[in-house]
């Protein structure tokens, strides 16, 4: 067999096009229009992230494509030079940072000062800028939210205030391992964000097939971004150097914020934009057995701009004695790309046991036990946890257990956890209970389930 090592790039290139997040795209700023001239802000420009520490970011490669160099190679579309040659000039004597010793290198890298001359001028020849944020992640250290790693630093703070404020147009990409402090979208109103990630030896150029149009963007968010690092439920207990309590329990991420915190959302999970636009339809709901509920989804490109969608379904389960989140994923699907006018079916046999909820006291009758407490569950269907439509629903008479395990590593110390409770309102608002701690010895659990030999 002989290996194709270009076909192995194009592999990758595709895919981090296809894992490029667009949170912001106001004025239709994105994909860039041919022949243009945009002006390159950000250091990191000249060091892509293909990756973050540790063992991961060791990898050797021939060679890593960033999103500058695949800009540069792109034909349709103009570098300014004289911001380049500035940049390049500064970094002589401002070299990149590789840290002392394995994983250590810092989060981000130090930021070139611009002045307000420089912006200004380079604006007289461009009005659009892209602006580049970089930042490290991986093994051996926390992020920290601290200026530099989850949030801006002071000079990446000027710098988007001043090209802000002189440029007609403003792109930022995020060429991160995890999501940051997003505040600057609402204070400095960049027409265009996106999720660059670390991509590789190729990243920039599936980054640039993004922002050239030659992809539309089809990433969704994998996390929920909140407007403080405050609002989200694992902060207060996050960092302690005895021990860290997990009073989140089942609620994390959106399943604590669309239950309980709504309001304190910047950008939704599963949330991501296109270039086009696509109607989401259940045209086909199938309730027909103990084990599973089957869907048909049609998806049609509504827009001007072929493009691939994710279909994403979520269930609401009753509330029960356990207490369950609002919404839960349970499946999901992208699209081949279609193009304007173009549908697509999909279909989905999603199991019943991924509505389940685990039962670790016996409040339900089935301690250790996964089950499905009795009560209606509904299913949505949409392209983001904000954004769905009714599927369909069925109605469980009584708890069904729908696998039966045993106690293990569960907590020494008792503490608050979180438990949702409906109001007469008909909002959540989240309360406590005790955690339930173990009942056995874990050494002799472990004794019991050793094999003989």
């Amino acid at each position: 067999m002989v290996l194709d090592w270009n076909e192995y790039c194009e592999l990758a290139r595709s895919a981090v096009a296809e894992g490029v997040v667009l949170l912001v795209n106001d004025n239709n700023v994105l994909p860039l229009r041919k022949d243009s001239n945009i002006a390159v802000f950000g250091r990191i420009q000249s060091h892509y992230y293909k990756s973050g520490t540790g063992s991961g970011g060791m990898v050797n490669v021939s060679k890593v494509t960033g999103i500058l160099d695949a800009l540069l190679e792109c034909p349709d579309v103009a570098v300014n030079q004289k911001l380049l040659d500035y940049y390049k000039g500064w970094e002589e004597t401002h070299p990149f940072d590789e840290g002392m010793g394995w994983g250590h290198e810092p989060w981000s890298q130090e930021e070139m000062p611009v002045s307000d001359e420089l912006v200004e001028s380079i604006a007289v020849e461009t009005d659009t800028a892209l602006v580049i944020v970089g930042r490290t992640a991986g093994e051996e250290q926390d992020n920290r939210n601290i200026p530099g790693a989850y949030q801006l630093s002071t000079e990446e703070t000027k710098m988007f205030s001043k090209v802000r404020g002189a440029f007609k147009s403003m792109i930022v990409v995020l060429n991160v391992g995890s999501i940051m402090d997003m505040n600057f979208v609402d204070q400095y109103h960049p027409d265009a964000v996106l999720y660059g990630w670390q991509g590789g030896m190729v990243g920039g150029l599936g980054t640039v097939d993004v922002l050239t149009g030659k992809v539309s963007p089809s990433g969704k968010l994998s996390d929920t971004i909140a407007r403080s690092i405050s609002d989200y439920p694992s902060d207060s207990c996050f960092g302690d150097h005895v021990r860290n309590y997990y009073a989140e329990d089942v609620y994390v991420g959106y399943r604590y914020f669309e239950t309980a915190a709504a309001d304190k959302v910047q950008f939704p999970f599963g949330f991501g934009l296109s270039y086009t636009e696509f109607k989401i339809q259940t045209v086909d709901y199938e309730n027909t057995n103990e084990t599973s509920v089957k869907l048909k989804i049609s998806v049609q490109n509504t827009g001007t701009f072929p493009g691939k969608e994710v279909v994403q379904i979520y269930v609401e389960a009753p509330q029960g004695n356990l207490g369950k989140p609002l919404r839960s994923l349970v499946a999901f699907r992208k699209t081949m790309e279609l193009k304007p006018g173009e549908t697509q079916f999909l279909d989905f046999d999603v199991m019943k046991e991924s509505f389940a909820s685990y039962d670790d006291s016996g409040v339900t009758g089935y301690k250790s036990c996964y089950v499905l407490e009795a009560g209606t569950y509904h299913l949505f269907a949409g392209n983001s946890v904000r954004s769905l439509g009714k599927a369909g629903e069925f109605a469980v008479h009584q708890t069904i257990v729908t696998e039966k395990l045993s106690e293990a590593l569960a907590p020494e110390l008792t503490y608050q956890r979180m438990k949702p409770q409906y109001t007469t309102d008909g909002c959540y608002v989240m309360n406590w209970e005790d955690t339930p701690v173990s009942t056995e010895d874990e050494t002799e659990h472990r004794l019991r389930n050793l094999p003989e030999e």
